[in-house]
C-alpha cells in the first residue's frame, strides 16, 4: 500500500467519521418513543375511565348528579392530558431540531475548512450537500412545530372553555350542582388545613309551581334568571354561587361563621322581598326560604347539605320568607332562627 493510499483511507476515515456522527445525532428518535408513550398512557386512563363509568351502577346518591356532565368532564381531563404531553414533546423536539441544526452547522464548517486529497472532494460536496439538506429540513420541521404549538394552544383553550362549560348552569350562568360539590368538597379540605371557617346557604324560591302555572315556564326561567343576578349583587365575590337544581340555589360564604351568614341570609330574603319582577306586564313579587349553617368539624358535603336543608324546611314551615340558622351538630334540639338584622 503506497502512501496516496494510506493518506486517502486515513482522510475518508476521518470524513465517515463525521459523517456518521452526525448520523447517529439525527437518528435519536428519543421523543418518537416519548411520544408514543405519552398519548398510549393517557388513552390507557381515558379507556379505564370510561370502563368505569359505563360499568358502573349508579345509586339513589348518583342519581342526583347527571352520569353524562360526569363523563364529559372525566374525558376532558384526559383529552386536556394528551395536548399536554403532546405540547411538552413538541417543545422537546423543537429543542433538539435547533441543536442539531447548531451541531451540524459546526461539522460542515470543520468539513468545509478541511483541506483533503482531489480524490475526495467529491465525497466533501456531497457530504457538505447532505448536511445542508439535513439543516434546511430542521428549519421546515421547526416551522411545523411551531404552527403545531398555535394549534395545541388554540386546543388547550377549548378545552379549558369546554371544561369551564361543563360547570355552568345554562339559563342561570350560575355554577351548577356538579361544580357546587367540588367546590364544598375544597372548601372542607382547606377548612381541615387552615381553619378557616365557611358558612352554606339553601335557598328555595317560595310558591314558584303558581308562578310556572300562570304565567308559565318561560317565565318562570325568567324570574330564576332575575334570582340569580339578585343573588350575585348581594354576596361578595369571594363567596360561591350555584343553581342546586329546578328552583333551588346554594351560596357558600367563605370565612363567615354561622351568625354572620345568618345575616346575610336575611339581607338576601329582604332584598328578594322588595324587588319586583315584570311578567306580562305585571309586577310579581318574589320571596325565599333559606337553611343557613356553619361547617362544623367531622361534617361531610353530605351532612352539611342535610343540616341546610332541614333548617330550610324549617323555614317552609314556619311561613316562608326567612332564614333559620342550624344548630351546630353536637347541640340537640330544633334549629333555632335567627333574628332578622
Amino acid at each position: 500500500m503506497n502512501g496516496l493510499s494510506i493518506v486517502l483511507l486515513f482522510g475518508g476515515g476521518i470524513v465517515a467519521g463525521l459523517f456518521f456522527s452526525v448520523l447517529l445525532k439525527l437518528l435519536n428518535f428519543q421523543f418518537i418513543t416519548d411520544l408514543t408513550t405519552a398519548v398510549t398512557n393517557t388513552l390507557g386512563r381515558f379507556l379505564r375511565i370510561q370502563a368505569k363509568v359505563l360499568g358502573k351502577k349508579m345509586s339513589e346518591a348518583d342519581l342526583q348528579v347527571d352520569p353524562r356532565e360526569q363523563q364529559i368532564n372525566d374525558s376532558v381531563q384526559v383529552i386536556r392530558a394528551i395536548l399536554l404531553s403532546l405540547a411538552d414533546v413538541i417543545q422537546r423536539t423543537d429543542h433538539a431540531a435547533s441543536n442539531s441544526s447548531s451541531t451540524l452547522g459546526d461539522v460542515r464548517t470543520i468539513i468545509d475548512d478541511m483541506q483533503l486529497p482531489q480524490d475526495l472532494s467529491k465525497v466533501q460536496n456531497l457530504l457538505i450537500q447532505e448536511i445542508d439538506r439535513v439543516i434546511s429540513s430542521n428549519t421546515t420541521l421547526k416551522k411545523e412545530l411551531d404552527s403545531s404549538k398555535d394549534i395545541l394552544e388554540e386546543q388547550r383553550q377549548q378545552i379549558e372553555s369546554l371544561k369551564t362549560a361543563v360547570r355552568i348552569d345554562g339559563l342561570t350562568q350560575l355554577s351548577n350542582r356538579v361544580y357546587f360539590e367540588e367546590k364544598l368538597t375544597e372548601m372542607i379540605r382547606l377548612l381541615e388545613r387552615y381553619n378557616d371557617p365557611f358558612s352554606l346557604l339553601m335557598i328555595d324560591v317560595d310558591n314558584f309551581k303558581p308562578i310556572n302555572d300562570t304565567f308559565g315556564h318561560q317565565a318562570g326561567d325568567r324570574i330564576l334568571k332575575g334570582i340569580a343576578l339578585k343573588l350575585k349583587a348581594s354576596v361578595r365575590e369571594s363567596d360561591f354561587i350555584a343553581r342546586f337544581g329546578g328552583d333551588e340555589f346554594a351560596v357558600i360564604l367563605s370565612k363567615t361563621q354561622s351568625a354572620a351568614a345568618s345575616e346575610v341570609g336575611w339581607k338576601i330574603c329582604v332584598f328578594l322581598r322588595e324587588s319586583r319582577f315584570l311578567l306580562d306586564e305585571k309586577e310579581v313579587a318574589v320571596t325565599v326560604s333559606i337553611g343557613v349553617t356553619e361547617m362544623a368539624p367531622g361534617d361531610t358535603p353530605d351532612t352539611l347539605i342535610k343540616r341546610a336543608d332541614e333548617a330550610l324546611y324549617q323555614a317552609k314551615q314556619e311561613g316562608r320568607n326567612r332564614a333559620v340558622l342550624a344548630a351546630p351538630p353536637e347541640k340537640t334540639g330544633d334549629p333555632g332562627e335567627s333574628p332578622p338584622g
